[in-house]
């Protein structure tokens, strides 16, 4: 039969490369689902290999069985009694679930559902020097009921300030009724990452405290910070995690008043490098990149500061903030994330304090 490599399949999930003829779940889907392009999409994106002339496809791993006490899996048993890193931080179960929404069709970007990302805020600017209404420019996301983490660079504006975070909304547009039903908080404090680099981009993080707590609800919720020790090693590529928000559908393109959300596999940071080299950006370790070499995927200018969403057995975890790209969805181009797991360290310390 070959050997089993591990692999994600394209949901995020831990799965194994076999034969699609071992693969019950896939088999059910060609199946049940013959003529569903969706259905279709997914088993091409799930093949990771060739086994004669029988395709090999990323195999999701069952849900492990409940084991007698007293056996059963020694990893988990370590996990239960490991101490948490960051008990100020929330854990599965209070964070990271998201409404019952079909997230496995996102190939192209397209409208979110209502309550498919109920973390994600959208940022609003007024006017420093005269009154005028309300620009929203960038996006953020709820890690807690007091502080949402974005970019850095959204903090800065030359004729605007940031003023509120939005929370619960789908369209920005007030006269579409969708459902959603928006609540708007005042911004009481920024907190920038000491060694941010506006030039280079850099440390391009910030949380935001809010005046007040926010009310969560079935379309407010937090999203889970990547806090395991598994989790803060994990580069995350090949992974396919979704991004969201509200920023231009095309390079210097109008904004787009939907929320618009996409997914995108992480790309190696050796790749990134070679894609941006002619470019003159210096990649660090501390981000990361995720994106399509024949582009037409990808978070755009206005997007700036909203959230890459990695699932892991049904529970989203924030592992990058959209920072910059090379125009959008530009072939070639991924975009650049602050890499999140390396910042967790520091979102807990100034969240403490």
């Amino acid at each position: 039969f070959g050997t089993v490599d591990a692999c994600r399949t394209p949901n995020g999930d831990n799965g194994k490369c076999i034969n699609i003829r071992r693969c019950e779940p896939l088999i059910k889907i060609l199946i049940t689902q013959r003529g569903n392009p969706q259905a279709g999409e997914f088993l091409r994106r799930s093949v990771c290999g060739y086994e004669g002339r029988d395709p090999k496809v990323c195999c999701p791993e069952p849900a492990p069985k409940q084991s007698a006490p007293g056996e059963g899996n020694a990893l988990a048993n370590k996990e239960g009694d490991r101490k948490d890193l960051y008990p100020n931080l929330l854990s599965p179960g209070q964070c990271g679930r998201s409404a019952p929404v079909d997230h496995t069709r996102i190939v192209g970007g397209q409208p979110a559902e209502l309550g498919a990302w109920p973390w994600i805020c959208a940022l609003g600017y007024k006017p420093k020097k005269k009154a005028g209404p309300v620009e929203w420019m960038c996006g953020g996301t709820l890690v807690n009921d007091r502080y949402i983490v974005t970019a850095a660079h959204c903090t800065e504006h030359p004729r605007l300030v940031l003023d509120l975070a939005r929370v619960g909304e789908l369209d920005l547009d007030n006269n579409i009724r969708d459902g959603a039903t928006p609540e708007d908080y005042k911004i009481e404090k920024f907190i920038l990452h000491e060694e941010y680099d506006p030039v280079r981009f850099t440390d391009d993080i910030a949380l935001l405290r809010l005046e007040k707590s926010v009310a969560f609800s079935r379309f407010v919720q937090p999203i889970c910070l990547p806090k395991t020790p598994e989790m803060l090693a994990n580069k995350f590529v090949k992974n396919f995690p979704f991004v969201a928000g509200w920023g231009s559908t095309s390079y210097k393109g109008p904004s787009s008043s939907a929320l618009l959300e996409v997914q995108v596999p992480v790309m190696s940071n050796d790749d990134c490098r070679r894609a941006y080299n002619k470019k003159g950006a210096l990649l660090t370790s501390r981000q990361m990149c995720a994106g399509y070499a024949r582009g037409g995927k990808d978070a755009c200018q206005g997007d700036s500061g909203g959230p890459l969403m990695w699932p892991n057995k049904g529970t989203y975890y924030l592992i990058g903030v959209v920072s910059f790209g090379f125009r959008c969805a530009e072939p070639g181009f991924p975009g650049i994330y602050s890499r999140v797991t390396e910042y967790v360290d520091w979102i807990s310390k100034k969240i403490d304090n």
